[in-house]
């Protein structure tokens, strides 16, 4: 099969393929020559860029001699027919282990999100993502959410803009204390703005998303419902959300208008942990 125009589908397939490569003990090399494949050819199969039959796969797979955990989901990926949207599921509010986003946030060159009832997870602290993590969850859940954070260390660093509606600001999580600390957070990390309550919402702002595009392949939005998760990059579904992210420029408040109003509720917060603690003091 020639080279081709990849999609979420098939490089969540190579993604998978490359992970298992590398958790096997079978050199790059090794496996070229076992298959009968250029390197080349290999390469493109585990980016997404070629086309290969389920049973090429199932061969890719025996020669590193996986696990049958790994075979098996590895074949569910080949053997899916590809819609312009993978629905995946997981925990409800926990997406964070979740290969298929994870891929995408780790190569994308701008990310769009907008949230209504919790600060985006990419720029939560860890007591504000602890506070909505299930308790039964623990710190490794908090842990991959902050670990999904570090794809603004990397030398070129997605561009991310952030979008917040008015009411998550009201929702009060973990306590004056987090909220104090996540509005600071917000102050000093810049790029995230706000959307009142001031207009009507456009209808494209109705539910959560966020936007991501690429510099090699075509955009992925990506959007939750309770426990499942879709990621889409269907043409008309992109349309529509790039409308969206046009709407959310048009309607926010500039960065710096953002920014009074953070510190406003930080201060807000500010003194009600003050009162807080004071209570405790008297108590």
């Amino acid at each position: 099969m020639e080279s081709r125009a990849s999609n979420a589908l098939s490089r969540e397939l190579g993604d998978a393929l490359r992970q298992a490569r590398r958790r096997s003990t079978v050199k790059f090399g090794d496996l070229a020559e076992e298959l009968g494949w250029s390197q080349a050819r290999i390469s493109k199969v585990e980016r997404g860029l070629r086309g290969t039959s389920p049973l090429d796969i199932a061969r890719y797979v025996g020669h590193l001699r996986s696990d049958q955990a790994t075979y098996e989901h590895i074949m569910d990926l080949a053997e899916e027919r590809n819609t312009g949207h993978l629905v995946r599921p997981h925990e409800i509010a926990v997406p964070d282990s979740l290969r298929a986003l994870l891929l995408h946030e780790q190569t994308a060159e701008v990310i769009w999100s907008y949230e209504i009832t919790a600060i985006p997870g990419l720029l939560q602290t860890a007591d504000y993502a602890a506070a909505l993590i299930a308790p039964t969850d623990g710190e490794h859940r908090v842990a991959e959410r902050m670990a999904r954070q570090r794809i603004f260390e990397r030398p070129r660093p997605p561009a991310g803009h952030f979008f917040v509606l008015e009411s998550v600001l009201h929702h009060v999580v973990g306590g004056p204390q987090v909220m104090y600390e996540q509005l600071l957070q917000l102050l000093f990390r810049g790029g995230v703005r706000l959307v009142t309550f001031a207009d009507q919402l456009p209808r494209t702002l109705t539910a959560a998303f966020t936007f991501m595009t690429f510099a090699d392949h075509s955009p992925v939005s990506y959007v939750e419902t309770g426990p499942l998760a879709v990621l889409s990059d269907e043409p008309e579904t992109t349309t529509l959300f790039e409308q969206a992210c046009n709407d959310l420029d048009r309607v926010a408040l500039s960065e710096e208008q953002s920014r009074s109003v953070f510190a406003e509720w930080a201060d807000r917060y500010d003194r009600l942990r003050e009162e807080q603690r004071g209570g405790e003091a008297v108590a």
